[in-house]
């Protein structure tokens, strides 16, 4: 992947970054998904266990390779994670598995403790000083809203913050990355976009989105060797983000 923006620096005058992952995570770092889904969905009154869980995932993902069903084991969308909520309600048994039920999960995951990583405070306070315009573009559902504020309130204002939930469409759509580039006054071209996920987030920012750069920030240090499309870094902390500046 390229290593600096070089010719690009002058035109970005904006940096959006993703919520989960990227500035914070929730519960802990060393959390498996597993057991994530695990916590959240006892905090609704589900009687559950990891080990029951996982046993859940695995029948379901044992139809969905059968053709039996059609979902997602790492959906995106709205109504891919409530789908899938209610898919592993009915393998554990739970009495209630309606979208009303799992959609109250899927709200509840944005109330969830959640935490900065250490490098993010210092990350975007140096943006600022470079005169660049900061905002969030998240998958998520609007309860995630206070919790950022709670966390970024003083740095990121609240019309900053594009929510796929208020907005109706999900990363990686153009539309939502254009309306997050909106948000800040700003046109694609000048954005900059930063998130965990190569293909969501630093792909699709460019190649759907229309933004300078793409940046896939690679917290677990993953070993790829694969050639990247043009205007797509690669960092493992928010740190290095100033270096491409």
């Amino acid at each position: 992947m390229n290593s600096s923006l070089g010719a690009l620096h002058s035109q970005i005058t904006a940096v959006l970054f993703d919520w989960d992952f990227t500035l914070a995570y929730s519960l802990g770092t060393n959390i498996s998904h597993i057991a994530r889904t695990t916590i959240l969905f006892q905090k609704y009154g589900v009687a559950c266990t990891e080990a029951e869980v996982v046993a859940a995932q695995a029948a379901l993902e044992t139809d969905i390779s059968r053709g039996t069903i059609s979902a997602s084991l790492r959906p995106q969308k709205k109504r891919e994670i409530i789908h899938l909520y209610r898919e592993l309600l009915r393998r554990l048994g739970h009495p209630d598995d309606s979208y009303e039920f799992a959609y109250e999960i899927y709200a509840g995951y944005g109330r969830l403790p959640h935490y900065l990583y250490n490098d993010v405070i210092p990350t975007l306070r140096q943006l600022q000083t470079r005169n660049l315009q900061l905002g969030i573009l998240s998958n998520h559902s609007s309860s995630v809203r206070h919790t950022i504020e709670h966390l970024l309130g003083p740095i990121i204002p609240q019309h900053h913050i594009t929510i796929s939930e208020e907005v109706g469409v999900h990363k990686p759509s153009k539309t939502i990355f254009r309306r997050a580039a909106a948000k800040l006054h700003q046109k694609p071209v000048n954005c900059v976009y930063v998130g965990d996920n190569l293909e969501v987030d630093a792909v699709a920012a460019v190649q759907k989105g229309g933004y300078a750069a793409g940046v896939w920030l690679d917290r677990s240090n993953v070993e790829t060797s694969a050639p990247q499309p043009n205007n797509i870094y690669r960092l493992t902390s928010l740190t290095q983000l100033i270096l491409l500046f």
